[in-house]
């Protein structure tokens, strides 16, 4: 019989055991409410799927805006170098007739 108690005082510390563990790790209600409080300002902050469409559509936009400029950049560096051309060419021109009423 006595030995059968010892067994029974035996579980029953293993049972408090666990139970002090439980608790340890057990959240309470504050520490919930808080993280509840944590979650919902991080959801608060976090894009939505149509926001991401929204960026991803103003990126694409700008995208294509800067292919224009720089295809007119292009452009306008050709229309540049063939102008600048043209102007040492009227230089040549003019410097060749100076020279030839100078003499």
């Amino acid at each position: 019989m006595e030995h059968m108690l010892q067994r029974i005082l035996d579980k029953l510390e293993n049972m408090e055991v666990e139970l002090a563990e439980v608790k340890a790790n057990m959240a309470t209600k504050q520490e919930l409410a808080e993280l509840k409080t944590e979650l919902e300002e991080v959801k608060a902050n976090m894009a939505t799927k149509q926001d991401l469409a929204l960026v991803q559509q103003a990126v694409l936009e700008t995208n294509e805006i800067v292919k224009k400029l720089e295809s007119k950049i292009d452009n306008h560096e050709q229309l540049l170098t063939l102008l600048s051309h043209r102007s040492l060419e009227h230089e040549a021109s003019i410097s060749s007739i100076r020279f030839i009423l100078k003499k």
